[in-house]
């Protein structure tokens, strides 16, 4: 399935803790869609300039005709030349633009490949780099949670033990005055 401009620029992405920051996310892929949007406008003009270089061709070659044999031979001093060498010489020159185009053309479009797969390629690795530092903190804060619920437990035992010996010096203290 082909990627296009629009299906960038319409991507929503679910939040999910932390996630992504939504404006940096949205900031690449709209550089993304720019860098698409121009080598698509490259393409079109390559291909324009192709298919007016193809136009040139047929035009050319239409031009060219066969000449009929002659039947009767005129004197060599009243025969025009033939002018099939220069139709032949503009029909290779088209022709030889035509293949520049062509190659032109197959060149851009494996260059926007090539640019695009690099682009993905840059992406995936800031992505997976992303995604590593977020478990690595993800790591650390149940690391530190775990260390405060430990904490919290060893508090709570030992306010409940102060608790108890609090209660029972108090229930101590009331029986010296004679109170219960």
């Amino acid at each position: 399935m082909a990627i296009t401009v629009s299906d960038i620029e319409q991507k929503e992405f679910a939040y999910k803790g932390q996630g992504y920051d939504p404006y940096d996310v949205d900031q690449f892929l709209d550089q993304i869609c720019d860098e698409m949007v121009a080598l698509q406008e490259r393409i079109e003009q390559l291909e324009a300039e192709l298919a007016k270089a193809r136009r040139e061709v047929e035009v050319a070659q239409k031009a060219v005709r066969p000449i009929a044999p002659e039947v009767v031979r005129a004197p060599e001093a009243v025969r025009a030349p033939a002018p099939a060498p220069a139709v032949a010489q503009t029909s290779a020159a088209l022709e030889s633009i035509l293949l520049n185009a062509q190659k032109l053309a197959d060149q851009a479009v494996a260059d926007a490949k090539a640019e695009a797969a690099t682009i993905v390629r840059e992406a995936q690795g800031k992505a997976d780099e992303t995604v590593k530092n977020a478990r690595e903190e993800k790591a650390t804060l149940e690391k530190n949670m775990e260390t405060l619920r430990t904490a919290a437990k060893e508090f709570r035992k030992s306010f409940t033990e102060l608790l108890d010996e609090q209660k029972t010096l108090m229930a101590g203290k009331l029986s010296l005055f004679g109170e219960e």
